[in-house]
């Protein structure tokens, strides 16, 4: 991980979370930390997302459901999380965000080759 986004998407990934080989360790926790701060903010608010997450860790409620667990088949994670974490309104809001946003260089490109067209 590179980044703290990396890691927290990494984290809220339902796909990716709910797979045996799931590891957490510091730098995911730190990246966890660090994306609540900068993008939540609330203390409040950052305490109901860990208390939410209890839940999302261990499958209870809607999300250890068998629809639910289907879905990490056929949708993305915060199409996932749009659909599942309606129980958890603080937490499901983060985790689309997060995972709403995007992590290609494609608009870098694009910026590129346009910029390849300018002669000086």
């Amino acid at each position: 991980m590179h980044r703290p986004l990396h890691a927290v998407g990494y984290y809220l990934n339902p796909m990716l979370h709910y797979h045996p080989d799931f590891k957490v360790d510091y730098e995911v926790k730190r990246g966890l930390h660090e994306c609540l701060e900068r993008l939540v903010g609330d203390l409040d608010v950052m305490g109901k997302i860990y208390f939410q997450l209890e839940s999302f860790k261990t499958k209870s409620g809607l999300y250890g459901t068998p629809l639910t667990q289907l879905g990490l088949k056929t949708k993305t994670p915060s199409q996932w999380w749009e659909s599942y974490g309606d129980q958890h309104p603080e937490l499901q809001r983060f985790a689309i965000r997060v995972l709403s946003l995007t992590c290609s260089s494609s608009g870098c490109e694009r910026n590129w080759s346009a910029f390849e067209r300018v002669r000086i």
